[in-house]
């Protein structure tokens, strides 16, 4: 008994004001991103990014804007902050970050960490046609109105060629279907918003939409 109370006290010390953090064993890698709402002529909006067709990853997909940290001691709002001021030409004062979003943990072993903010800014972006080739926004209006399709995608895993199946000889050799999970799909002026930018559209619409329904309400009885 003297040894177990001397190990739990001993982890217990270690454990002590330390706040429990995600297991990175899977090589999981960070990155920000800000969904980023604008004002236009159709009212408030949500912006968006086509990624240039030279990237070498998800070339021509939409996204919002974002990326990874640059330094350890660099915050994910401030990395949103930095690559959307990057990426759309943006000086660092006109961006006013209202909060963050649910991060996610996505099964490429992305963790991926969303702020919602508005742009102060008129006119054309001068973003950076080596990472954007289009830049469009979306009217709050039109998403709320327009509820998105919902496909189906599954995962599955598959034993290497290194597993001892003489240990467990139940694992199956082939693949084997682990779950699914939903896919959510925006169509909006010959643009498609699907994958992590549409879950993470998905989500801030359904948390926030009587808020912005009531937002807009007001403003079109002003």
């Amino acid at each position: 008994m003297e040894a177990l109370e001397k190990i739990t006290s001993a982890i217990g010390k270690k454990l002590e004001g330390r706040k429990p953090s995600l297991d990175r064993d899977d090589n999981l890698w960070d990155a920000a991103v800000l969904l980023p709402l604008v004002n236009t002529p159709q009212g408030v909006s949500v912006l968006f990014e086509v990624r240039a067709a030279k990237l070498g990853w998800q070339p021509g997909d939409v996204c919002f804007p974002g990326g990874r940290a640059e330094c350890s001691d660099e915050s994910f709002e401030a990395a949103a902050i930095r690559e959307t001021c990057e990426e759309l030409g943006l000086e660092s004062s006109s961006i006013k970050i209202a909060g963050g979003l649910n991060y996610l943990v996505t099964h490429m072993g992305l963790v991926i960490h969303p702020y919602v903010g508005y742009i102060e800014h008129s006119g054309q972006f001068n973003f950076n046609k080596d990472e954007v080739d289009e830049v469009f926004t979306v009217p709050l209006d039109f998403l709320l109105k327009n509820p998105p399709r919902i496909a189906h995608m599954e995962l599955a895993n598959k034993a290497g060629d290194d597993f001892p199946f003489d240990l467990l000889p139940r694992q199956p050799h082939e693949w084997n279907k682990r779950k699914g999970y939903h896919v959510y799909i925006y169509e909006y002026g010959g643009h498609v918003i699907w994958g992590l930018t549409a879950r993470i559209l998905h989500g801030f619409l359904n948390r926030f939409a009587a808020d912005i329904k009531a937002a807009l309400e007001g403003e079109t009885t002003c």
